[in-house]
């Protein structure tokens, strides 16, 4: 899977915040902190992504625009963090190390795994985290030592219907434009 897929996956699920959305709420069960993630000074290529300021400004936008469903669907998610990084010579064994922290993190703490696939040497992992049967957390984790790795979480009141859904009618271009006004660097 190549680092420009993982990002937009990880962006148009941030387009699902609440319109009153703030900084990520670090007490919600499905947060994960990403901060510990050590980002390669080898890296050629980084994203390292919050959107939480921004996304205030996108659902106010659907508002505005009368996109009702929309707007009803933002005020499930209440933050989005991606950090993902190109493989460079001498990253592979930090990154690995930070993989396999990451996948055990989740188990400890009593995560779902719904996808994991691990071919050769790549990881695949998207875990869901559930509290009185509602989801409240979903995490994507890929690592390819020859590529990237690639780290997502997203926390709120997530109902997976919704959330593709919404994704599969966004048009790129729109998410495209958000950022450009946004100023956040999305180059991939």
């Amino acid at each position: 899977m190549k680092l420009r897929h993982l990002i937009i996956m990880g962006l148009m699920l941030a387009l699902l915040v609440p319109a009153a959305a703030q900084a990520a709420k670090h007490d919600e069960p499905g947060y994960l902190d990403l901060e510990w993630i050590t980002i390669p000074a080898g890296a050629a290529e980084v994203q390292d992504i919050d959107l939480s300021d921004i996304l205030v400004g996108i659902a106010a936008d659907a508002e505005r625009s009368g996109d009702t469903a929309l707007a009803q669907a933002l005020s499930l998610v209440h933050s989005v963090r991606v950090k993902a990084f190109s493989m460079e010579d001498g990253d592979v064994e930090s990154a690995e190390k930070a993989v396999q922290k990451f996948l055990s993190k989740l188990e400890k703490d009593g995560w779902s795994r719904l996808i994991y696939v691990k071919n050769d040497s790549e990881t695949v992992s998207v875990s869901t985290k559930s509290v009185d049967g509602k989801m409240v957390g979903l995490t994507v984790v890929v690592f390819d030592p020859s590529e990237e790795a690639a780290f997502i979480n997203v926390a709120g009141d997530l109902n997976l219907g919704t959330i593709f859904q919404l994704a599969k009618n966004f048009p790129m271009e729109d998410l495209d434009a958000i950022l450009d006004e946004s100023k956040v660097d999305h180059s991939y």
